[in-house]
């Protein structure tokens, strides 16, 4: 997974989407972005489409995670935790 997510990284500041001044607005924006074309895929029954966007919405989330120095994998640990607590 750390692999998956430092190649995504990569990737993405190598074709100039993600600078060290790209803000949390910014990748909010993304996220908003990529949302809103899964919904969309959805709406049009694209299940091909559909598998991409969905691909596209975590891996925007991971690259923000990336960039603002959140270990990822621990948090969601930590969620899946607090998940397993709730009734």
């Amino acid at each position: 997974m750390k692999q998956l997510i430092n190649d995504n990284y990569k990737v993405t500041v190598d074709r100039g989407l993600i600078k060290p001044s790209t803000t949390y607005t910014e990748f909010l924006d993304k996220i908003y972005e990529e949302a809103d074309e899964l919904c969309l895929s959805y709406d049009y029954n694209d299940f091909e489409n559909t598998k991409e966007e969905l691909a596209d919405v975590i891996l925007t989330c991971l690259n923000m995670a990336k960039h603002f120095n959140i270990d990822i994998i621990q948090e969601m640990k930590n969620k899946i935790e607090v998940n397993r607590t709730r009734i």
